[in-house]
């Protein structure tokens, strides 16, 4: 099994744990009358130590090497889940999620490894490996979720086994590091320019642009109006709709069944035709109808359609400013740029966790105002992109030869950006 294909599957293997429980992770936490301002900061405790340890991480990384980081972080993920899998009091739950958001920066390091084994011209191909195995894992986890809660077994174990489960593939992920990861480094600690962390140098030199800063806040407010779905998703179906956990968990599945396909597949189609300006304005806009349509949501009819909606408006827009942020971006400022995207994005998700749970807590006629102030965020997101976009211009349009071809412009479709978010 080549280096290569051992990473994928530590990654799919990873993504396949967290997405087992993101669904069942709110309704676990009301299981023990925990309020909505405790769930949204349970949500929230993950990018908030993410957004701290992810930098370090990825700097210990090139100073040791890609496989102790890796090794470490994942026991602390597995340790996490175990804990939570366990656990009934609050503060013991928070600070399992710390620990898992402190693990959190693993995928950084995984990236930066795939940077160490792939030459260059082949390595849109191969961080989009990376991108097939976030699609897989947001589809194949929340379905395996919803089906161990609904095994013949004890009410209280029902919420506990994914937890445990998810244990399990990020203990085998621990395993695969250990016994089937070689280091890519090179031995004599040479540090390569690509696997090369944010500094706030780099931040600095990011916002100094305004083309790239308009994108990089594009890219965040997308992100934060997604987040509000992210964390408040399954109380949102249990007392607007009376869904259960279950039932819950694959409309999570189905979410993600959207997304992957749209940035797995037709998103590589789509850009050559149209290019990336127009399609980040139409995703974009996408999520703002898809907003609206959840929070006047009463059956499954609607809702479904704006799930549908909101899974097409995000794989459109989240790719594709990633894309043309790229196509802005000089080649020896990718790294700093996205570990500043990589950045605005957890920080935005840190931010509506807590802002959605507390308007979802404010009251049973409150359950729509997270996706009111979802749609209130893309709108401004779909301003900021009208003027940015125009902006940019570059000649950057339907057809672009050089979008098709840019070694650059493919990575950053298939896996540019992506983090857990727990």
């Amino acid at each position: 099994m080549s280096p290569l294909l051992v990473v994928v599957s530590i990654v799919l293997v990873d993504l396949l744990g967290f997405t087992i429980v993101m669904p069942l992770l709110p309704r676990f936490a009301q299981e023990y009358q925990f309020s909505d301002g405790q769930i949204g900061l349970l949500m929230a405790a993950y990018p908030m130590c993410q957004l701290v340890a992810g930098p370090i991480l990825g700097r210990l990384s090139d100073r040791f090497g890609r496989r102790p980081v890796l090794a470490v972080s994942q026991a602390g993920t597995a340790l996490s889940f175990l804990i939570l899998g366990l656990s009934r009091e609050y503060g013991v739950m928070l600070l399992a999620r710390m620990l898992d958001g402190a693990s959190g920066g693993n995928i950084l390091v995984a990236q930066a490894y795939i940077a160490d084994v792939t030459k260059p011209e082949h390595r849109a191909r191969s961080l989009g490996l990376i991108g097939a195995a976030f699609g897989v894992g947001f589809v194949l986890g929340p379905l395996l979720g919803g089906v161990l809660v609904e095994l013949p077994i004890s009410h209280d174990w029902q919420l506990r086994l994914p937890f445990l489960v998810a244990a399990a593939f990020s203990t085998l992920a621990w395993f695969l590091v250990l016994f089937k990861l070689p280091e890519s480094r090179p031995a004599d600690g040479r540090t390569r320019p690509e696997a090369r962390v944010l500094s706030w140098r780099g931040v600095a030199a990011t916002l100094s642009s305004p083309k790239v800063a308009g994108l990089v806040a594009v890219g965040a407010l997308v992100v934060l109006g997604f987040a509000a779905l992210e964390g408040t998703f399954s109380l949102f179906l249990q007392r607007r709709m009376g869904w259960g956990t279950s039932r819950a968990a694959f409309g999570f599945a189905f979410l993600g069944l959207v997304s992957a396909f749209i940035q797995g597949g037709l998103i590589r189609r789509l850009v050559p035709k149209y290019g990336e300006p127009k399609l980040i304005v139409a995703g974009i806009a996408a999520l703002i109808v898809g907003f609206v349509a959840m929070a006047l949501a009463q059956g499954w009819p609607l809702l479904l359609g704006a799930i549908l909606i909101i899974g097409v408006g995000h794989g459109l827009a989240n790719p594709t400013v990633q894309g043309l942020l790229s196509r802005v971006t000089p080649a020896s400022d990718q790294g700093a740029v996205f570990g500043t995207l990589s950045s605005a994005q957890t920080l935005a998700r840190m931010t509506n966790y807590l802002l959605a749970n507390y308007l979802l807590g404010l009251g049973l006629s409150y359950t729509s105002a997270p996706y009111w102030e979802a749609a209130a965020v893309a709108g401004v997101a779909l301003i900021l992109a009208l003027a940015v976009v125009g902006r940019v211009g570059l000649g950057v349009g339907e057809g672009s030869p050089d979008l098709a071809d840019s070694e650059v412009d493919r990575s950053a479709l298939s896996a540019g950006g992506r983090s857990r978010s727990r």
